[in-house]
């Protein structure tokens, strides 16, 4: 496991709108927690399928990503994202901390939680 080469992967595959590279991150039943009161995303299938639908609405993509922290297999990052909404074309931030469990190379489980504002 690479923390920061994930961290820009992830970052790239967000800016670009690659709902594909975002699925190579992780494992085939790995569990990614959008929200935390909603039931996991599972698998590389889904999580491609959340990312194609959540990037469709966003574009001119701006992701910082923050120095990692690493607890045993586990990458803890604080983040940043500005888009522009499609729908509406308002600019929003949002500001989050991403946690990714890793098996091997990818990513098994994930949670991020976030906050967004309207810039």
């Amino acid at each position: 496991m690479n923390a920061k080469k994930f961290l820009e992967t992830y970052a790239r595959a967000w800016e670009s709108r690659d709902p594909d590279l975002a699925a190579s991150l992780f494992t085939d039943q790995a569990l990614y927690h959008e929200d935390p009161f909603d039931e996991p995303i599972v698998g590389r299938q889904g999580i491609r399928t959340y990312w194609q639908g959540a990037t469709a609405q966003q574009k001119d993509i701006d992701v910082l990503m923050r120095e990692p922290h690493l607890v045993g297999n586990t990458v803890i990052a604080e983040w940043g994202a500005r888009y522009a909404h499609v729908p509406s074309g308002e600019r929003r931030e949002l500001r989050g901390i991403l946690l990714a469990e890793f098996e091997g190379e990818q990513v098994a489980s994930f949670r991020e939680y976030w906050h967004r504002r309207l810039i």
